[in-house]
Parts: structure tokens; C-alpha cells; sequence
């Protein structure tokens, strides 16, 4: 059950312990995989509707009419990239931690760690983690495209691996009753039901960017089908993998009060440690972080991919610059560094201050799951007006329903997510995502009305053909298909 306070004592202002605390809560990504199922259900629905549907920028001349198609997907697009922008940043971030977190391990002497990271030390290396990112998103598509088939497998492969380890080396285990109907209720909000719904925070964080395998639609042959599809077993095989991890952790936490005081700064990692010790522990950590970096490369790759989408429509400063196609990689390589930098300069505020980049990763979800709900509500609001050809996969008679039940978890999940974390509310617990929230919004207001709208109109699907070259994805899937 919940444990709001696992997730939000200790070191719970950094927000890489967002995803190492997930595994607390034993209960709650199978709820999460349920509203996140609706979700990717809207989502894959739309997406087969044309083949060079890029992102939900994409969707939105199929569902709005044409005079308020660069108002929504000027909306739509930039909730999606600072969404995503968000999420790779953070992804960099927890990564750095993480190997920050076993430097501290292995300088444990008696108890006492003779190396504390500074903040400009974790910032430093999330910067070079996000350039290797950068590096290799930079590649030519079928070389991305040989990469990324093995990200799948050996994610799922480490998972089962590390469930396997850890529930045979922990000694002192938990009990199932102990795991499946503890409570412990440390928000300080007085409501075991209320601070419950606070603990899909961290899971929220983790599963979300749901169409994140559409974004190379593109570059994909018979978008239609496959798009879908990816996203529907992308969500699928994430739910089951990351309950799993979940239940197991909640297995192997021997020692409450010894993990919720780790010197490292990540209860998973001292879980890990426990375990195994210094070696076997950061032989198994490394696994974990190379899961993590396999999904930063992924969200890297789509956040690219959108970016370039995005300039390429001119909605962005210098968009001739940013939406050029490299003549040797055929990809979209300034996009791309342009994320690395946009991600690096958020990173950066966590030297001076932890709390705003807190707050600035605790809008990951909230934000891309409203550019989700805002094309299935404009999809829904302007059906009478809007003639729209749904493709080879949908979903018929069900859509109206599960459109609703999508809509309403995300409008009231996302309010939950702003709320702060524990009471009485300070200015070092605040939760400042709603503060970041409402700056973005008047950010990307002001900048439309002052003249992004004479210039914006929507996205330019049209012109995609002609700049992406036409051999590239043949010879992807040539390599795919042959042995």
C-alpha cells in the first residue's frame, strides 16, 4: 500500500528519488497502468490515423477545424516538449545521483562516508550524461534503429535478473502481509486516502511519455498498425516489469528506518547494497543504471524527434536552424543538441537551488499528460464539425467511454500531483510544480500574442516527405527483416 512517507522524508528534495522511491508502493503501478492504459489506448487510436503523424502536434489538423489548429497545437506542442524536456533532464539527473550514490558507498568506512557529493559535482555529471545522449541520438537512423532493439530486452531481461537476485541474497525479508497491507501515513495530511493518491507522484514520474514510440513515425513504414501497437505493448510490458520491481523492493526492505537513512541518498540503492554488499551491489546497481540510461537515450530520442517537429512548423527561435536534417546521418542532429542544451540549462539551477528543479522534473507528468487529454478533448468537442477517418486500429464503440475515463484520471490526477507533499506546508517542502506550471503558461501566452501567431499555423505534415530522404527507412527496415 502507500507509504508517502518512504518517498518523502530524508532526501526526498532531490528529484532523482522520485524513481529510486518508487518501489514503496506495491499497489500502486497497477492502478497507475490502469489510467496510463486508457491514456495509451486515446493515443493509439489517433496515431494510426496517418502515417506521418509525428507527435500530438500532428494530431491536431485531424480533430480541430482549420481556423484553431495553430492555437491548439501551439498549446498541445509546447506542453509536450517542456513535458518531455523535463524528463530527460531529470532522467540525467537521477542518473548522475546514481553513480554519485555508489562513489558514496564504496567510501563508507564504519558507517561514515568519506565523500559527499556537491550539488555542482551531481549537475556536472547529469551535463555529460545528457551529451552522451546527444552523441548518440546524433547517429543515423538505422543505426539508432539497431540500438534502440536491444533497449527492450535488456530492460526487461535486468528487471526479472535483479527481482531474482535481490529476493534470493536479502537476508531478512519482509512478509507478504507486511508488503501488500502496511500503511504508514507520514505526509502529515491526517488521511491515509489522500496521502495514497501523493505517492502516485513518483510512479507518475516513471510511467508516463506513453506515445513516446510513435515519435519516429516518420521514419517508420505502415505507421499505421505499428504505431499503435508499440504503444499499447509499451505500456503493457512497463506496468507488469515495474510492479514486479516494485513488490520486490518492498520485499527486500529489511531495515526501514537503516534505508530511509542511507548515506547515498537513494533507499533503492542501499536495498541493492544490503544485498550484495559493495560488489555484488554495484554489480547489480550497474544494471539499474544502465536500464536508466537506456531510457534516457529513448526519451532523448523522442524529445529530438518533437523538437524537430516543432521547428520545422517554426514555432521555436532560429526554427531554420534548428529543423535542418544532417546530410550524412539523415537525422535531425541540431534538434537534437538543441534538447542537450535546453535539458543542460535546467540542470543546471540544481546548483542554486533544489527546489525549483524539483519542481521544474514534478511537471514531467502532469504536462505531457495534458497534451495528451487536449487532443482526445478537442478530438470530442469538435466531432460535430471535424470529420474524422479513423484508421485501421481503433477502438469503435469503446472509444467514448475510455475517452472519458481518460480525461477525467488525467484532469484529477494531475491536480493530486500539484499538491504538496507533507504538512505543514514550509517553504523547503513546498511542491513549486504548480508555480513552474503557471510560469510556462504565461510564458507560451505572452510569446503567442506577441507575434508567434502571425508566424505559426500549425503543423506542416506536408512538408515532412520532402526533408526527411526516402531511402532511410527502407533500409531500416531492410535490416529488420533480414536474419
Amino acid at each position: 500500500m502507500g507509504n508517502p512517507e518512504f518517498e518523502n522524508r530524508g532526501h526526498s528534495a532531490q528529484p532523482g528519488n522520485e524513481r529510486a522511491l518508487q518501489p514503496t508502493v506495491t499497489t500502486r503501478s497497477k492502478e497507475v497502468q490502469a489510467g496510463g492504459n486508457n491514456r495509451n489506448r486515446n493515443m493509439a487510436t489517433i496515431a494510426d490515423d496517418d502515417d506521418r503523424l509525428l507527435v500530438r502536434i500532428g494530431y491536431a489538423p485531424h480533430v480541430v477545424p482549420p481556423e484553431h489548429v495553430a492555437a491548439w497545437s501551439w498549446i498541445i506542442g509546447w506542453c509536450n516538449f517542456l513535458g518531455q524536456a523535463a524528463g530527460v533532464a531529470s532522467l540525467a539527473y537521477t542518473i548522475s545521483q546514481m553513480i554519485l550514490a555508489t562513489v558514496v558507498m564504496h567510501s563508507l568506512d564504519d558507517g561514515v562516508s568519506a565523500f559527499e557529493p556537491k550539488a555542482y559535482q551531481t549537475v556536472l555529471l547529469a551535463i555529460f550524461v545528457l551529451c552522451m545522449f546527444g552523441t548518440i541520438c546524433s547517429f543515423p537512423t538505422n543505426w539508432l534503429h539497431r540500438i534502440i532493439l536491444w533497449f527492450a530486452p535488456i530492460n526487461i531481461i535486468a528487471s526479472i535478473c535483479i527481482c531474482i537476485a535481490l529476493l534470493i541474497l536479502t537476508p531478512n525479508k519482509q512478509s507478504p502481509k507486511w508488503v501488500f497491507t502496511t500503511v504508514m501515513d507520514g505526509s502529515g495530511w491526517g488521511s491515509q486516502g489522500f496521502s495514497f493518491l501523493l505517492g502516485f507522484l513518483s510512479v507518475a514520474w516513471t510511467m508516463t511519455d506513453y506515445d513516446g514510440t510513435t515519435h519516429m513515425s516518420e521514419e517508420t513504414h505502415d505507421a499505421a498498425i505499428r504505431g499503435p501497437v508499440a504503444i499499447r505493448a509499451a505500456i503493457l510490458v512497463s506496468g507488469v516489469v515495474g510492479w514486479m520491481l516494485t513488490v520486490t523492493f518492498c520485499f527486500c526492505m529489511s531495515d526501514y528506518d537503516e534505508i530511509m537513512a542511507t548515506p547515498t541518498g537513494l533507499p533503492v540503492a542501499q536495498i541493492f547494497f544490503n544485498a550484495g554488499g559493495k560488489t555484488g551491489g554495484t554489480v547489480m546497481w550497474f544494471f539499474v543504471m544502465l536500464v536508466q540510461f537506456f531510457t534516457g537515450c529513448s526519451a532523448m530520442l523522442a524529445n529530438a524527434r518533437m523538437a524537430w517537429a516543432f521547428a520545422r512548423d517554426a514555432a521555436f527561435p532560429f526554427s531554420g536552424f534548428w529543423s535542418k536534417v544532417n546530410d550524412h546521418t539523415h537525422t535531425p542532429v541540431n534538434a537534437v543538441w538543441l534538447v542537450v542544451i535546453f535539458c543542460s540549462c535546467l540542470d543546471l539551477i540544481g546548483i542554486g537551488s533544489t527546489l525549483t528543479i524539483t519542481a521544474i522534473f514534478n511537471i514531467t507528468a502532469p504536462a505531457l499528460d495534458i497534451s495528451y487529454i487536449a487532443v482526445i478533448i478537442a478530438h470530442r468537442w469538435y466531432e460535430g464539425r471535424v470529420v474524422f477517418h479513423p484508421g485501421p486500429y481503433t477502438m469503435g464503440r469503446w472509444s467514448k467511454p475510455v475517452n472519458l475515463i481518460a480525461v477525467t484520471w488525467v484532469i484529477f490526477i494531475s491536480v493530486v500531483l500539484f499538491f504538496p507533499t507533507a504538512r505543514p506546508v514550509r517553504a523547503d517542502n513546498m511542491n513549486y510544480a504548480i508555480c513552474v506550471a503557471a510560469f510556462i503558461g504565461f510564458f507560451s501566452t505572452v510569446w503567442w500574442y506577441a507575434g508567434a501567431r502571425k508566424k505559426y499555423t500549425g503543423p506542416r505534415t506536408s512538408d515532412t516527405i520532402d526533408m526527411l530522404p526516402p531511402e532511410d527507412p527502407d533500409e531500416i527496415f531492410n535490416d529488420y527483416d533480414s536474419p
